[in-house]
């Protein structure tokens, strides 16, 4: 988190979208947390991809893509957006900066 504290464009537009459950099954200790698929925008045009799992009891529900065309938008956003990792990488930071 603090990756993304620090890059993050405060002002940009920034997508969080719940996509799966998540359990360890072979750690009981740790509640079952939904995995979320994160937009970040880290300038004008520039997106990177990253995954934030969430406890349920944390997880507020975002204003929800208004039409079909914003929601076609941001998917074709995710799709060419790099991961983190990746645009680490091209950067020249290397893979232990990741969040």
């Amino acid at each position: 988190m603090t990756w993304v504290r620090a890059n993050a464009q405060p002002d940009g537009t920034h997508h969080l979208r719940p996509a799966i459950w998540h359990e360890l099954s072979h750690r009981q200790d740790v509640p079952r947390q939904l995995r979320c698929e994160l937009l970040i925008t880290l300038g004008p045009g520039v997106c990177v991809r990253s995954l934030l799992d969430v406890l349920p009891a944390d997880f507020t529900p975002l204003p929800r893509v208004t039409t079909r065309e914003e929601g076609l938008r941001v998917a074709r956003l995710a799709d060419r957006a790099p991961s983190v990792r990746e645009w680490l990488l091209r950067q020249g930071e290397g893979a232990a900066a990741a969040p």
